[in-house]
């Protein structure tokens, strides 16, 4: 039995992928431990493929909000939409990824209002 070949995955607070530039002749994977990181590795297209970029973008906000330091909820939603931000810029024309972000943003809006952080109702919420 063949052993299945990991795409990318969380593993110890990091994001780790595969290092598509190496396939196939080398199977080598990275450790993304900075949401930084995986924004470098679409970009330099260590992750490729329209399904791989929308998961390492979802996996790689939630890497950034993890290290939000904010005193409040404004803040850290400042900072969190910063990094998706981000994340659209490193591949403009990539739809998952915009799919992805997106999914994203409206976890976050779902999580704030059901801590009573946003009414329900209001714009932030739809």
């Amino acid at each position: 039995m063949e052993q299945e070949l990991r795409t990318i995955f969380w593993q110890d607070g990091a994001v780790v992928m595969i290092d598509q530039r190496a396939l196939p002749l080398v199977e080598r994977y990275i450790t993304c431990t900075d949401y930084r990181q995986v924004i470098a590795a679409i970009n330099e297209l260590t992750i490729r493929g329209a399904p791989a970029i929308g998961v390492a973008a979802a996996m790689g906000i939630a890497l950034g909000a993890l290290s939000i330091e904010a005193s409040t909820p404004a803040a850290f939603r400042d900072a969190f939409d910063e990094i998706c931000r981000q994340f659209a810029a490193s591949r403009p024309t990539a739809r998952n990824l915009f799919w992805a972000i997106e999914r994203m943003q409206r976890r976050f809006d779902s999580v704030l209002s059901a801590a009573g952080e946003i009414p329900p109702g209001s714009d932030a919420a739809a």
